[in-house]
């Protein structure tokens, strides 16, 4: 693996702790700064240390009557999170474990199950897939270190705030969007009644496909329209609107789009609210599509839908060429069609159409998770 290493295990209490073997044997096989248990009192500095690290392998095992310290990420959010869990008698079904990996926005996690004496290791991401599934301890370092090194590898472009000189726009969409929004005699609108409403529908049925469930209140994925150039004061067409981060798509409403715009190569997006993570991929898919006016991205797949070849995380802006890999191929090289839907493998899919209509009647299926990629 490429980049410094903090590789923290065993068992921490107020009674100095105990050395982990299984920790001690990973270790043989990452070369990282080791803290393999120790003082309960010891590892809130140990975790302050995380900004000196690139990688971050966090598997301390502390006491239920003690707090637990396990907020890498709060305290360094760039750094990658390998986090651990370990699940005798199948107590936590795999959905609870990929919310737990959510929670702690770990990048990749590993399950550790006592089979007959042995501990079995399942290596996976927050996304459901699978990289290792077995008891080899340096097989499952190695791919560890090969997944952390591809993710390492991919590219993320990041949203920046507007500058002043657009601060216009922003005050102009959050104070008279949703009076515009209602209007009857204003039929240009950044957004229709009719695809507010598709995307709402899709949540509640997104959520019971990848967690089999009714109490998940948001379903992992986003929406985005480009704005129409008819639009008053947006006449060039340039701004996309993209669902802003952890908004609840069952409530979803017009105030919960983000206008955005690239400028320079940099995505800026408008207005006190982040966007999806997705959208500079979105913004540049916008830009090689020239009829599509509306994207769905979810967290499942599309029935009889074509796959993409590479299981990405989240925010990669290699999705791009992906999905136009597939346009190329399935699609036959059309760039001008009205309505594509493609498999994100590893991931979900996306539909990506000219109007709301399009998105209708398309057949959701849950992924079947964990999803083993070989």
């Amino acid at each position: 693996m490429k980049g410094k290493i903090l590789f923290v295990g065993g068992t921490w209490d107020l009674n100095g702790g105990k050395s982990s073997k299984i920790v001690a044997e990973f270790a043989k096989y990452i070369k990282a700064d080791v803290y393999n248990g120790g003082n309960y009192n010891d590892l809130k500095k140990i975790l302050d240390s995380c900004t000196l690290y690139d990688i971050v392998i966090w598997w301390a095992n502390v006491d239920n009557n003690l707090p637990k310290i396990r907020n890498v990420k709060e305290i360094n959010y760039k750094t990658m999170l390998v986090s651990s869990k370990r699940n005798d008698d199948n107590k936590y079904s795999f959905q609870d474990l990929l919310q737990r990996s959510f929670g702690l926005k770990a990048n990749l996690t590993v399950e550790f199950t006592l089979q007959d004496g042995v501990y079995n290791m399942m290596l996976f991401d927050p996304l459901g897939n699978v990289w290792y599934d077995g008891t080899d301890i340096k097989l499952c370092a190695k791919k560890m270190r090969e997944r952390l090194d591809f993710i390492k590898s991919i590219t993320r472009v990041s949203t920046v705030a507007a500058e002043e000189d657009v601060g216009a726009l922003a005050w102009f969409f959050n104070m008279f969007k949703i009076e515009m929004y209602k209007s009857l005699d204003n039929p240009v609108v950044p957004i229709n009644e009719e695809f507010l409403g598709i995307v709402k529908s899709y949540a509640v049925k997104l959520a019971r496909a990848t967690f089999q469930t009714n109490d998940v209140k948001r379903f992992l994925g986003n929406a985005s329209f480009r704005c129409p150039k008819g639009f008053p004061s947006f006449r060039d067409g340039k701004y996309i609107f993209v669902s802003r981060r952890n908004v609840n798509k069952e409530y979803i409403g017009i105030e919960d789009f983000v206008p955005v715009y690239e400028k320079n190569d940099k995505i800026y997006y408008c207005g006190d609210f982040k966007p999806s993570v997705d959208t500079p991929i979105q913004v540049k898919l916008y830009a090689k599509l020239p009829k599509i006016n509306y994207m769905i991205h979810t967290h499942c797949y599309i029935k009889d839908a074509p796959y993409t070849e590479t299981a990405l995380p989240c925010g990669a802006i290699e999705e791009v060429n992906e999905i136009l890999k597939v346009i190329k191929t399935y699609y036959e090289n059309d760039f001008d069609k009205e309505f594509y839907v493609i498999n994100l493998r590893g991931h979900g899919s996306i539909m990506l159409g000219s109007k709301p209509s399009l998105f209708k009647n398309i057949e959701i299926l849950g992924r079947n998770l964990p999803e083993r990629m070989s």
